[in-house]
């Protein structure tokens, strides 16, 4: 293949040729693409169960926080430990970027108690003094807690496109689209109790693997950045799983969560960590 001059291309042509020549030489194959459109498609899957049956918003925000839970201990923590490992990353650093993206999300989900009061279930005037800024409260925290969620999953997702143009197995993919529908769940239950849009953060979830892809045929990110910025993002997540449980346990105590939708998120979580061990 011709190499690119670039020395006499004004800079945006001159990227665009390098790139577009890096992804000729380097591309991923049908196999990716074909599993790239299987995850977008079990994301958006996800996000309908859980909007056309919104009614059952108990169990979905139930299942999102174990989604969440498994996501980080199941699939982030071997993934940052291994490329720590291999790469001769501080284990510290990694702790510090976990660290470091969990209190982000606690600071701005902070004043959202998430939990029942004792006079919940009391008759109120619908203007009772408090009664306003409580309700803002829960809000701020789901949204900063479906918000970061939706940037954390949207980051994760990219690496797991740039895993796939260099490893694709069917496995792999399995594990993958089932962990992305359950994602794209996870997503439209804490966006939608955040009374947040769900559209512009469902698209990019989707088309963030592709991103990966693409990324990682024209220029991956550097080995020893991996490890770090996924740690970041476990530690998102794992705020955002305790934002979930509470917000599920304010549910269980009006009655929007029943005995069978706690059951029915533990066998799933069961099942999506087992799947995921056997992915790794």
């Amino acid at each position: 293949m011709k190499s690119v001059d670039v020395r006499h291309m004004p800079p945006a042509r001159a990227f665009l040729d390098i790139a577009g020549d890096s992804y000729e030489r380097n591309s991923p194959g049908k196999g990716a693409w074909t599993a790239v459109l299987l995850i977008c498609l079990a994301t958006l899957l996800g996000a309908w169960l859980a909007r056309r049956y919104e009614h059952r918003m108990g169990l979905w925000l139930s299942l999102a926080s174990a989604v969440m839970l498994v996501t980080a201990m199941t699939d982030i923590i071997p993934d940052v430990w291994r490329g720590a490992v291999d790469n001769d990353v501080s284990l510290w650093w990694c702790g510090a970027a976990a660290g470091i993206g969990f209190l982000v999300i606690t600071y701005f989900t902070r004043k959202g108690c998430g939990h029942g009061h004792d006079d919940e279930g009391k008759p109120r005037p619908k203007h009772a003094a408090g009664r306003h800024r409580r309700v803002k409260e829960a809000i701020g925290a789901a949204m900063f807690g479906g918000m970061g969620t939706a940037a954390a999953l949207t980051t994760h997702r990219v690496i797991e496109g740039t895993t796939l143009a260099l490893l694709v197995s069917l496995p792999v993919i399995f594990a993958l689209v089932l962990h992305s529908a359950s994602e794209g769940l996870a997503l439209a239950a804490l966006l939608k109790e955040a009374r947040e849009r769900l559209a512009p953060w469902l698209l990019v979830s989707a088309i963030s693997p592709a991103a990966g892809v693409i990324a990682a045929t024209i220029h991956p990110l550097p080995p020893t950045a991996t490890p770090v910025l996924l740690a970041a993002v476990g530690g998102v997540l794992l705020r955002t799983a305790v934002v979930g449980i509470k917000l599920a346990a304010a549910k269980r105590r009006s009655g929007e969560l029943r005995n069978w939708h706690v059951a029915a998120s533990v066998a799933t979580a069961s099942a999506l960590a087992a799947v995921m061990a056997m992915a790794h």
